[in-house]
């Protein structure tokens, strides 16, 4: 999760196309196979289910902030973006105690969720909003809101996949088309 985040804020903070690939490159470059192919998926638009109520997110967001849900929803209202809003409002500790991959944030942890009762969701989330720093909760709570949209589009993830791994942006199109595996293994093919 923490390379993921430093590639989202890295995207975000800048407007130039040259940057965001260079950006993506080098993450492609750095990340492990098992990690790029999930965020080959999730910057090319594909959205996982919800694994959990947003009227539930912002419940426990109050209640981990101490303010009454009323005030969340008018925080909420304000901001626009639930996920902005939940990092804003739930305190966060200074630095990140949690260095999970994104494979296993996408495969196991999120999915997770939706084959919880409610007080077991909010005991894993609250456990999960306190353990990250605030720009990898960030990231995290756009995954489970499942909006992780980040100003890059997919023709921009290809040409990045295709400088990082020397091959023409049209093969990676190509592998791209329909659907196909979040696996190391398929991401090594894409590459290859």
């Amino acid at each position: 999760m923490r390379r993921l985040s430093q590639l989202y804020w890295a995207l975000d903070e800048t407007t130039s196309t040259n940057a965001k690939i260079e950006a993506l490159a080098c993450y492609f470059a750095e990340a492990p196979p098992e990690d790029a192919i999930w965020a080959v998926a999730m910057l090319r638009g594909e959205r996982p289910r919800r694994p959990a109520k947003t009227t539930d997110l912002r419940v426990w967001a109050a209640e981990l902030a101490g303010i009454p849900l009323w005030l969340m929803e008018q925080c909420y209202t304000t901001v626009g973006d639930l996920a902005e809003t939940l990092n804003l409002v739930v305190p966060a500790p200074e630095t990140s105690t949690d260095d999970t991959s994104l494979r296993v944030w996408c495969e196991e942890r999120i999915p997770s969720l939706r084959s919880m009762d409610e007080s077991t969701q909010r005991a894993t989330v609250c456990a999960w909003w306190s353990a990250l720093a605030a720009r990898e909760r960030f990231v995290l709570n756009k995954l489970v809101t499942g909006g992780l949209r980040v100003g890059v589009s997919k023709g921009l993830v290809e040409r990045a996949l295709a400088k990082h791994a020397g091959i023409p942006r049209d093969t990676i199109t190509h592998r791209l088309m329909g659907a196909w595996p979040k696996t190391a293994d398929f991401y090594k093919t894409l590459i290859a």
